[in-house]
């Protein structure tokens, strides 16, 4: 079956349950975003522009004709409803056009799910939590001692195959390889030696 040819049996009539408006009667895509009192209470990302804090963000429509605003997660709602379709045996690019998101936004909430079994969207903006803590750190130089031509991609394979991180808290392969360049314990470069 082709991805791309729509199947009308495969659409439902599903509508998600919408908290803003086009504050404007326009239907272009540059039509300012607004929400409704108490949509914030909906757990949706989506929150009113305040004029002190933020730039009033602007509603877009992909090419599905759904309505998004670019930054801002999908709405917890919709998450939920990708799952039950995709458990119901949805292929994605059917949930996509069902539900007017994007293939590539689909796909990335059904990978989070498989992976880390959550829907939740990321944190916006800040920094990562340090996941290369002084057990792990141990435990990489440990390995390293124990076999001096391992590689980082390795290393990293083995942090999850011996228990010491999950996905949610592995280092990159770029930080294993800072760890193992850095011969002070203490996390910064020494410049003498």
């Amino acid at each position: 079956m082709n991805c791309d040819a729509a199947q009308p049996g495969m659409m439902s009539s599903y509508q998600p349950e919408v908290f803003w408006t086009m504050s404007s009667t326009s239907t272009t895509p540059d039509a300012t975003f607004q929400t409704y009192p108490g949509a914030a209470d909906y757990g949706n990302g989506l929150h009113s522009p305040s004029p002190a804090k933020s730039p009033v963000k602007t509603a877009e429509v992909n090419q599905l004709g759904g309505v998004f605003v670019n930054g801002r997660p999908l709405p917890i709602e919709l998450r939920c409803k990708i799952i039950e379709l995709s458990r119901q045996g949805t292929r994605p690019c059917d949930i996509s056009r069902q539900l007017k998101i994007s293939h590539g936004c689909v796909s990335k909430i059904l990978t989070r799910f498989s992976e880390n079994g959550t829907i939740m969207p990321g944190t916006i903006g800040g920094s990562r939590p340090r996941v290369t803590t002084p057990k792990v750190v141990e435990y990489i130089r440990s390995l390293k001692r124990e076999d001096p031509g391992i590689f980082a991609w390795e290393i990293r394979e083995r942090l999850i195959s011996d228990y010491i991180c999950d996905r949610a808290n592995l280092p990159s392969v770029s930080s294993i390889s800072r760890i193992l360049r850095n011969r002070s314990g203490n996390g910064k470069r020494r410049f003498w030696a």
